[in-house]
């Protein structure tokens, strides 16, 4: 498992970049010390020829020629893989920057349905589309399993329940998508959808541009798949009425500034919205306000809110689940079988 390097070292010529690391932490003298002393020397009118000061200069930069073996811990992936059984969900990221083999694990279809076995419990009511039998599928593996994590791992549920208010000026730059409104009892709840704009050569984006191109059958086999990755709604409940414009062309939020209104017991929220050159084209106020959510679209909320979503009403129909698109084995179908 451990491969032998040998790393041959560089000589120490006047032309070699060092790190700043390196700089702090060598044992050797500053060269420009030495430097400043030659030009204090020969100030003082002391007599070098040229074999003294090419003595000086090879001792100052020896070269060596000698070999240094250093070893490195190449471990196999199957022990990665073994590794990962044993992380909780909110340590993923942290594990797949340990190196490419543990990244490469992450992007797997293996690791993620062996965290939905881990954690999965029957006793928790999921969508459709969170069931067991639903996850046979691989194209949008590991967004449904991410949901799924909301509604069964303790932290993650708690997590939403201590705190439900999103920073709601994390919306600045993302692009509205539509608005609504809705009356309730109190008053009226304002909701916007927003999509933020993904990195371009990211992972995700990547997946997007498979999904939508659908150039070949691989994006069937897609496990990052999701139309609602990046996607955010930000809710605003008032107790007036309030007019809210509609758009024709793409806007982004400009800003969303939440202040206290008069009385010192509510808010007051404004949001601009603006063009793609960020040119404000307008500004709504909503006051009095009682609270301003933002959700993720891992949130469970994020899906009984959205009125274009009815998917825990939707049923999955069995030529969905095609053969050539199961992540798992006879022995996975019997594990599935015991939870």
């Amino acid at each position: 498992m451990a491969v032998c390097i040998k790393l041959k070292s560089r000589s120490g010529g006047p032309s070699q970049d060092f790190s700043i690391y390196e700089f702090a932490h060598s044992g050797k003298k500053n060269i420009r010390n030495k430097a400043n002393k030659l030009v204090i020397d020969t100030a003082d009118n002391v007599a070098l020829d040229e074999d003294e000061l090419a003595k000086m200069a090879s001792s100052e930069h020896p070269e060596s020629t000698t070999d240094q073996t250093v070893q490195y811990a190449d471990y196999v992936i199957d022990i990665w893989f073994l590794i990962s059984n044993h992380i909780r969900p909110e340590d993923t990221c942290r594990f797949a920057l340990i190196c490419r083999k543990t990244a490469e694990v992450i992007q797997s279809a293996q690791f993620w349905l062996a965290l939905y076995r881990r954690h999965y419990d029957r006793n928790v009511e999921l969508p459709r589309r969170l069931q067991p039998e639903c996850m046979s599928l691989l194209r949008g593996l590991r967004p449904r399993i991410i949901r799924s994590l909301f509604y069964m791992y303790a932290p993650f549920v708690h997590r939403i329940e201590s705190a439900p208010f999103s920073d709601p000026h994390r919306i600045t730059g993302k692009r509205l998508l539509f608005s609504w409104s809705v009356k309730t009892r109190t008053g009226w709840n304002y909701y916007f959808k927003l999509k933020a704009r993904l990195i371009p050569g990211s992972r995700t984006a990547r997946s997007e541009y498979l999904q939508q191109s659908k150039e070949c059958l691989s994006y069937l086999q897609d496990i990052y798949a999701n139309l609602e990755e990046g996607g955010q709604i930000l809710v605003i409940s008032s107790d007036v009425l309030t007019l809210v414009p509609q758009y024709h062309d793409p806007v982004y939020v400009k800003s969303l500034t939440q202040t206290l209104a008069q009385g010192l017991t509510k808010y007051k929220v404004r949001l601009q919205m603006a063009n793609y050159c960020g040119r404000i084209l307008d500004e709504t106020i909503f006051v009095p306000v009682r609270q301003v959510q933002l959700l993720d679209w891992w949130n469970p909320e994020y899906y009984r809110q959205d009125p274009t979503m009815q998917e825990d009403s939707v049923k999955v129909s069995d030529n969905e689940l095609m053969p050539e698109l199961e992540a798992t084995d006879d022995n996975d179908r019997a594990m599935w079988d015991e939870l």
